[in-house]
């Protein structure tokens, strides 16, 4: 049946905070986001409980006790060309989705035991980003769009960043030569106080800077601003050598089919 927005987003908070690897693959303010803008259902059967959010034809989120039946109706998932799914419930629906693509990911996050320490570097130093600065925002565009990654941003577009509801701007760095004072490298992340959650998103390095290990420098930086609030810090991207070197770890395996 459908239940309200809140009343859903509530029980999916409480999940979360469980345990967030299992619940979401994304940051928790990021999937509220989308929560908000769903049609949230819930199964309530005696032993069967489940949570599934609509958005158009996408499964925004997907949570049951039931590892052995998909509890989404045969005629809904028959419409759906976009999925999100643990992998504890991609084999429910695998051969009915055959004709999408599904691909693989595991969230990343901070093991509190790791001993963070902010690399040392003569030539290089990480700021504070400067807000009343318009340079400073054309240096971040122009530093994601330069690493040819497939992000095209514009300096309005990083500005618009910060209406985010988990904006913190303690969290936003540029990393920057200290003889010339020139810009570098970016790291921009959020924080959601109202679960404590630190979400480390934007990083990226000038493609004639990078192996000097100034996206290290940013990563430290960044988490150890986090540490005195943060009772999670994840980052999403690719579970790869690098991150897991700064400190996190893999978490679950993720689907995510279209």
């Amino acid at each position: 049946m459908i239940i309200d927005n809140q009343v859903f987003i509530d029980q999916v908070r409480a999940l979360y905070l469980r345990d967030p690897g299992a619940i979401s693959n994304i940051a928790y303010h990021k999937l509220e986001g989308l929560l908000k803008e769903s049609t949230t259902y819930q199964i309530d059967e005696g032993d069967k409980q489940g949570l599934y959010a609509l958005r158009r034809n996408q499964l925004i989120f997907y949570w049951s006790n039931q590892q052995e039946r998909f509890l989404v109706p045969p005629e809904q998932l028959d419409e759906l060309s976009f999925l999100v799914l643990h992998g504890d419930y991609y084999h429910l629906v695998a051969d009915t989705l055959a004709n999408l693509t599904a691909k693989e990911g595991h969230p990343l996050f901070y093991d509190y035991t790791f001993r963070q320490s902010l690399p040392a570097s003569g030539h290089y130093e990480v700021t504070d980003f400067n807000f009343a600065d318009d340079r400073d925002y054309l240096a971040a565009a122009e530093i994601i769009t330069g690493t040819k990654t497939g992000y095209t941003v514009s300096p309005k577009r990083v500005r618009n960043w910060m209406d985010d509801r988990a904006f913190d701007p303690s969290l936003w760095l540029l990393a920057r030569e200290r003889c010339s004072g020139q810009p570098v490298g970016v790291g921009i992340s959020a924080y959601y106080v109202p679960i404590q959650e630190a979400d480390l998103d934007w990083f990226f390095v000038d493609p004639a800077h990078q192996g000097k290990g100034i996206g290290r420098m940013l990563i430290a930086a960044t988490v150890a601003r986090c540490l005195p609030k943060a009772k999670i810090i994840r980052l999403g991207g690719i579970a790869d050598d690098f991150y897991q070197k700064c400190g996190f770890r893999r978490g679950d395996r993720w689907f995510v089919i279209s």
